[in-house]
């Protein structure tokens, strides 16, 4: 076959197609061995680091616009992105041949392969991973240096040898197809450019599209639109503490919706810092250790953490970016053993120590002040509603801490470390609450927001309320936007750790009503009617819903 002079730009062309065939494929690879062998995902390590240097404003903007599926979508564009780098890396490398090679096309060898994937290997290892502050080829990262490197060579060898393969197969391609005739040439040229063009329009159509249908059909669809008004008033009106009310317990009537008294293991909201897949952990090959300001440091197995006392206490959670209404908390029975009895296992705790820092599989920490550290309902976790803890809910250990938001119930974890400085954990470090206590909230499960009920027909309005490890001595309900108020039936809760199912009997008339709920605390704490963000201590606010009744 006689060889052509191609221009740079074919060339470059061509690599960078190569490129992306091979990176899609080594990408796909890496998230594979992560998931099966705990390799590293760069697509993490550089979201995570993304995720820190982000403004909390911007964070928090983010996350209230698409939800909590911001993380997925980030995850998505670091690895297009991350895809496109190996795009560009194969362009980059069929330029540089072609330009040594004087514009004289040659086929590539498997060795500028290996050379591509060792330069990849080489700058991933020494320039990106430190700068995401995950130090030299991953050091820092649990996952640790030798395995690092040994999938980040898989992953590069992978890439450079297919993309040398892809390069040699269109370029091969090319010349059988257009080595015709300069006007051949040329003709064929323009269509494959008007063809491209066309693509690019209707992918902009498609994207612009979707983005629409993103912003305005909307997140949040489940709290009603804000109302000045009715936020003045319930501010005007607000009084923050008053003698708590004695609980008024009943029967409730199990309404359609109405969330269950325990959240089944698969219905239980699932909350982590990691934007592809969460850790799975071999319980043969896992430990526990105790460590830092103790007398005596130790390493548990699973078998010896099993081995050790257990007690068990019903405990509701909630994640820290749940907004007002959401469905971010969840109830259940837990077994597992006191950190206290941990702790004194190792001889108690140094004086001068102040906090105790959890560090996870999945290279997640926390700390919590050593005072709640040592409450008896602060438990590491391995029974979760009579079963062993499910690997998406931490197993094979976790931690419980009433009171506070579910990102300190750390999952997953590997070591439980006694300090003497005020560490700030992953989410802290992004300017989320440190302290964290859960601050309470009460929720409309049923009737739906801007629903319509049948006028006269007995109507139940139920839902949950929480206030951490307060409990609740009273939930009332406002029919007319927060003017009156009626109390609401509360069911007894199983422990002074959980949320508290209620419910309001009502034969509604016809007309459009809002309606409001609010709780109150056993020490008499009323439920803050001022509206505020997850970020940076939890959402505030009363859950309002709209509907009308025929």
């Amino acid at each position: 076959m006689k060889i052509l002079a191609l221009p740079r730009r074919r060339l470059f062309t061509r690599g960078l197609l190569a490129g992306l065939v091979a990176g899609v494929i080594a990408t796909a690879l890496m998230l594979f061995l992560n998931v099966t062998l705990h390799g590293i995902s760069l697509p993490e390590v550089f979201g995570s680091a993304l995720t820190q240097l982000m403004p909390p404003p911007l964070f928090d903007y983010l996350h209230q616009l698409i939800g909590a599926d911001a993380k997925y979508y980030l995850f998505y564009g670091i690895m297009v992105g991350q895809c496109l780098v190996f795009a560009l890396s194969g362009g980059l490398c069929a330029l540089l041949v072609a330009t040594m090679k004087q514009g004289t096309q040659q086929w590539l060898h498997w060795t500028t392969g290996i050379i591509v994937a060792l330069v990849l290997w080489l700058l991933t290892g020494f320039v990106f991973m430190p700068l995401t502050g995950a130090g030299l080829f991953g050091a820092q990262l649990v996952i640790g240096l030798g395995d690092t490197m040994l999938s980040l060579a898989v992953v590069g060898l992978t890439f450079g040898l297919l993309f040398v393969s892809t390069y040699n197969w269109l370029l091969q391609r090319y010349l059988q197809t257009y080595a015709l005739s300069g006007s051949n040439l040329e003709e064929n040229l323009s269509r494959r450019t008007i063809l491209w063009r066309v693509l690019e329009v209707a992918g902009i159509g498609v994207l612009g599209v979707l983005a629409w249908r993103f912003i305005s059909d909307g997140f949040g669809a489940g709290i009603a639109p804000s109302n000045n008004a009715v936020k003045s008033r319930l501010a005007t009106q607000f009084t923050p503490k008053i003698v708590p009310p004695h609980p008024q317990y009943g029967e409730i009537h199990p309404a359609p919706l109405l969330s269950s008294e325990i959240t089944p293991n698969d219905r239980y909201y699932i909350v982590s810092k990691n934007l592809f897949s969460d850790p799975v952990v071999d319980a043969a090959n896992w430990s526990l250790r105790v460590e830092g300001e103790v007398m005596s440091p130790y390493t548990l197995t699973y078998q010896g953490l099993l081995a050790l006392p257990r007690k068990q206490q019903y405990e509701s959670m909630m994640c820290i970016s749940n907004e007002v209404g959401g469905q971010y908390m969840s109830n259940a029975l837990w077994k597992g053993i006191p950190l206290a009895d941990l702790l004194a296992r190792a001889g108690g705790v140094k004086p001068g120590a102040s906090k105790v820092v959890l560090y996870a599989v999945d290279d997640y920490s926390d700390s919590i002040h050593l005072t709640k550290a040592v409450e008896p309902t602060t438990l590491v976790a391995v029974r979760m509603n009579g079963q062993t803890l499910p690997q998406g809910h931490g197993f094979p250990a976790r931690l419980l801490v009433p009171g506070i938001y579910g990102m300190k119930h750390v999952k997953w974890i590997t070591r439980i470390e006694v300090v003497n400085s005020d560490y700030q954990g992953y989410w802290q470090q992004r300017g989320w609450s440190d302290a964290a206590p859960i601050r309470m909230t009460a929720r409309i499960d049923t009737p739906l927001i801007g629903s319509t009920l049948p006028a006269g027909r007995l109507t139940y309005i139920a839902g949950v309320a929480f206030s951490g490890d307060k409990g609740i001595s009273e939930v009332d309900v406002s029919l007319d936007a927060g003017t009156t108020w009626q109390k609401a039936l509360p069911k007894r809760p199983l422990s002074a750790l959980t949320w508290v199912l209620w419910e309001l009997v009502w034969q509604p008339a016809k007309g459009s009503y809002t309606i409001v709920v609010r709780a109150i605390d056993m020490e008499g704490n009323v439920q803050d009617p001022a509206e505020a963000p997850p970020l940076p201590d939890g959402s505030s606010g009363y859950h309002t819903i709209s509907v009308d009744v025929m």
